[in-house]
């Protein structure tokens, strides 16, 4: 049974990394099974999980390693329904709770984003007197707005065509990677100047990519510009996350999921949970006593 739900796995178009950890994981809870006298999977009941639950955490291993095994349990319980092998899936609400892992540390302010692309579009260095470097500034000005805006990641941007980029519309869609679903998202009135003029003045007009060369790199090297403008940040993770969090005191979860192209809405759980804690100890600051 092994083989088909690693086909499963594969039909749903997990990378081989991901696959390897579901089979991982289920392998442990095979283990358990046979050395419990369980026999099959398929009479595993939800009682017979509190007790794997219990099993685990006689190791140490923390929350989340556990919650990780569990995702993979139940995973393999919707193969056997899909297999039409069992009915319910035991494992499908069962998690376990712990201290909530901080996403970010430090999230950056709505003002402070704004401020980032307004201060980084308007510098005017010394060493911007050679033809390439402005063009340079020019092309991250552009990445910056779309960090601050759309909260891309460098594999997006590196993904990004011409044509993904309706100025007519204000509208960019972002094509899918490994890591995100692709999406649409409206522009922001400042990044459509700087994007005409990118595209039809400063861009390599030899490819039909938005951005040549490896953004890997080039986000890198100017998130340390970007530190200059303002010591908090960290890497362009920090900017993305701080945009999820501001997206989620505007929008619902599966909203920002949709927005940020988070292919699981767990994904988008973990910063509503830190939203949220921070808004409770903001309350609990201002009203100590409830």
């Amino acid at each position: 049974m092994t083989e088909q739900f690693k086909s499963y796995l594969q039909e749903k178009r997990y990378s081989p990394s991901t696959v390897n950890g579901f089979l991982q994981n289920i392998g442990y809870f095979f283990e358990w099974i046979e050395a419990n006298g369980l026999y099959e999977a398929e009479n595993i009941h939800y009682n017979d999980l509190l007790n794997y639950v219990q099993h685990e955490q006689q190791k140490n291993l923390s929350v989340q390693t556990i919650n990780i095994r569990l995702g993979s349990i139940s995973k393999y319980y919707e193969f056997l329904k899909k297999e039409n092998i069992v009915t319910k899936n035991p494992a499908k609400t069962l998690r376990i709770k712990g201290k909530a892992k901080t996403v970010i540390e430090q999230p950056l302010k709505y003002d402070e984003l704004e401020m980032l692309y307004n201060t980084y579009k308007s510098l005017k260095k010394e060493s911007l007197h050679q033809h390439k470097t402005n063009l340079a500034h020019e092309r991250n000005t552009v990445i910056v707005g779309m960090l601050v805006w759309q909260g891309l990641h460098s594999g997006e941007l590196q993904r990004l065509e011409v044509n993904h980029i309706n100025l007519n519309e204000g509208i960019i869609y972002i094509p899918s990677t490994s890591r995100s679903n692709s999406r649409e998202l409206r522009l922001h009135t400042q990044q459509i100047l700087p994007l005409h003029h990118y595209i039809y003045h400063t861009r390599d007009k030899a490819t039909d990519f938005l951005f040549s060369g490896n953004m890997h790199n080039i986000v890198g090297l100017l998130t340390e510009e970007l530190k200059g403008i303002n010591p908090k940040i960290k890497n362009a993770l920090h900017i993305r996350s701080s945009v999820i969090l501001h997206w989620l005191r505007q929008h619902n979860k599966r909203q920002v999921q949709y927005m940020i192209g988070h292919k699981w809405i767990d994904s988008t759980e973990k910063y509503k949970v830190q939203e949220l804690e921070s808004l409770t100890q903001a309350l609990s600051k201002h009203h100590p006593f409830g």
